[in-house]
């Protein structure tokens, strides 16, 4: 049996959140003792608790507060050998002043980076980089970027695994053609996610315009500012596409959604590390349209398992759209395929076994 500390300190219940969730969920499962430190939200630590796990409230104000360290550090002392598992940055630096500070030279510090940016190197950074044990990316995009900066970072500390999906045992589909009213005949093509203009809505929309009068339905699953929703329904009509595509909200949990859609799409205009989205698609045997500028074009293989478009590209993404609407069986065909490498290269079980022998990887 291990101890394992997570830390996450967002302010609110998010991807990230979720992500840390599931994965103390899987270590309690094999006997290890898990705890949370997180900053005192309610949203965040009343979730936790239904792990029945303990849950610390810290300030966590990143590299400077030192207070926070302390208050870990006093923890520390009497938790013999055991891990802190941060997922960012600031909180790496909290981890390793609190390991210094109870000066219990058992416990190891890993840090999961799930953004795609260049490494700082100042002088601060560099002893964070000595301090820690694992630097894991979820991708190998995200990786590279960090490096393409040269951070003075011991290179055999870092670790590249794509981040994962915990499935339900089984998933009742939403009647979502009866609640839109789409009728059966009509192509359903699926957006979920946050409503950003960083996820490429407004490129989506434009390239929904190109595609005439094809028989679809385009929905968009999430919620966003309102600033941005209103701007997205302004596209809409401005297009005339009010019986084509649909704002359908926020809905928890996705999966029944997504099981209901034809093909799945991410035309993120930014480089992500790892997105989950299509996994969910590509999990539930579906294809996906997704942009390849990120790590998703790490496991998506354009014309194999899913179709990838240049990012901002609204021509190129509406001939995509167009070709997986007017032909069933290469949907069908790419979608059998996504499901086998889901299943093969990433699902949940394949990824923890990874992460657990980070746990004990040993320089």
């Amino acid at each position: 049996m291990s101890k394992i500390y997570h830390i996450v300190s967002n302010k609110a219940w998010g991807g990230g959140e979720q992500y840390v969730f599931d994965l103390c969920q899987h270590q309690m499962k094999e006997g290890n003792e898990v705890s949370l430190f997180c900053r005192p939200i309610e949203s965040v630590m009343s979730k936790f608790h239904t792990l029945h796990i303990a849950v610390h409230p810290l300030h966590l104000g990143g590299a400077l507060d030192m207070k926070s360290a302390w208050q870990m550090a006093r923890l520390l002392r009497r938790s013999g050998h055991c891990t802190i598992h941060a997922h960012n940055f600031k909180d790496a630096f909290t981890a390793c002043y609190a390991r210094c500070l109870s000066k219990n030279k058992n416990v190891r510090v890993i840090m999961s980076r799930h953004l795609t940016r260049p490494g700082k190197n100042n002088l601060l950074y560099r002893w964070l980089y000595r301090e820690l044990d694992i630097l894991h990316f979820d991708s190998e995009i995200a990786k590279n970027v960090f490096l393409s900066t040269h951070p003075t970072v011991d290179e055999r500390k870092i670790r590249v695994l794509h981040t994962s999906i915990v499935l339900p045992t089984s998933i009742l589909p939403e009647p979502v053609r009866q609640e839109f009213g789409i009728p059966s005949h009509s192509v359903l093509a699926m957006y979920h996610g946050r409503l950003d203009a960083e996820k490429g809505l407004d490129v989506l929309i434009e390239a929904a315009n190109h595609l005439g009068d094809r028989d679809y339905i385009l929905l968009l699953v999430g919620r966003g500012e309102d600033d941005y929703t209103s701007h997205l329904n302004e596209l809409i009509s401005q297009y005339h596409l009010t019986d084509k595509v649909k704002l359908a909200g926020f809905r928890h949990p996705v999966l029944p959604f997504v099981t209901t859609a034809d093909f799945g799409l991410l035309p993120s205009v930014v480089r992500e590390g790892c997105p989950l989205s299509p996994m969910e698609y590509m999990s539930q045997g579906h294809p996906v349209i997704a942009t390849d500028n990120g790590g998703q074009r790490e496991y998506i293989i354009d014309g194999k398992n899913g179709l990838l478009v240049p990012p901002g590209d609204a021509q190129a993404l509406a001939k995509k759209m167009a070709q997986l609407m007017d032909d069933s069986t290469l949907r069908h065909q790419l979608g059998q395929q996504a499901q086998i490498d889901f299943n093969a290269q990433l699902h949940y079980d394949h990824f923890y076994r990874q992460m657990k022998a980070f746990y004990d990887d040993r320089q």
